[in-house]
């Protein structure tokens, strides 16, 4: 393999390490499903 082939291949690398790692480290933020909200039951005591 050529230097210049070599050299790319570690610069592929490393961007693809960067990538993995930049998505990993970045928090995760989900909504909050919206759920309906349920209706308490005429005959229910415990409600």
């Amino acid at each position: 393999m050529s230097t210049l082939t070599v050299i790319l291949c570690i610069w592929a690398m490393l961007a693809l390490c960067a990538v993995l790692f930049i998505r990993g480290a970045s928090p995760r933020v989900e909504r909050e499903i919206a759920r309906p909200k349920s209706r308490p039951s005429r005959y229910s005591i415990a409600e």
